[in-house]
């Protein structure tokens, strides 16, 4: 029913569990399409996320100006300034906004400090990378992220991205490639196990 349609997480644990291999998710999300793009169908609870990625890049709709607040007397550095950075730290929305993550953000650049990793941030310029959008059957907006994200790493001359943010690290690595965006891509839980075992 159409409750079921929206109550999915997409995490593709029913997929995995099937005994006969039946692909549900893009299902899934082709009724969420559908639903949003032929009868502007879905749970009005979404309309704030959708207007937040509209217009402040974020799905909860916090002003844009205020993504790089959390980094306040931090000094960190902007990969626009720092073009030869070797990564780009992508922190995604809830590591620019959610306090939990927030935390996660500030220990892993600690981290990289400490060891002299060359990275940079895109500060105000960085944007929710289209994921919940998709996911959510708002297709042509998350499409329109993804579009102006791969055009702004290009211009960037981004190589390699680390992430705190599962959900980013997913579609960088398996979705940004099928809009022309081809990028290393890292998860911080990966970078700190190779750290450590450099060491």
């Amino acid at each position: 029913g159409e409750k079921e349609i929206w109550e999915c997480t997409t995490c593709h644990a029913c997929e995995q569990a099937c005994p006969v291999n039946i692909g549900y998710v893009h299902r899934i999300i082709g009724l969420r399409q559908a639903g949003n793009l032929n009868r502007g169908e879905f749970p009005k609870e979404l309309k704030k996320a959708f207007k937040g990625m509209e217009n402040n890049n974020n799905p909860w709709n916090i002003g844009a100006s205020k993504r790089a607040d959390w980094a306040t007397g931090l000094e960190l550095p902007l990969f626009s300034e720092t073009p030869d950075a070797e990564y780009l730290l992508y922190l995604g929305c809830a590591g620019s906004f959610d306090d939990r993550a927030i935390k996660v953000s500030k220990t892993l650049i600690e981290i990289l400090q400490k060891k002299n990793i060359s990275y940079g941030i895109l500060g105000e310029e960085e944007m929710c990378c289209g994921e919940t959008a998709r996911r959510l059957g708002e297709e042509a907006l998350g499409q329109m992220m993804i579009e102006g994200n791969v055009e702004l790493f290009k211009e960037l001359g981004v190589k390699k991205i680390l992430t705190i943010c599962p959900h980013c690290f997913n579609t960088f690595k398996n979705e940004y490639p099928d809009f022309g965006g081809n990028f290393e891509v890292i998860h911080h839980s990966q970078f700190l196990r190779d750290l450590m075992n450099s060491d």
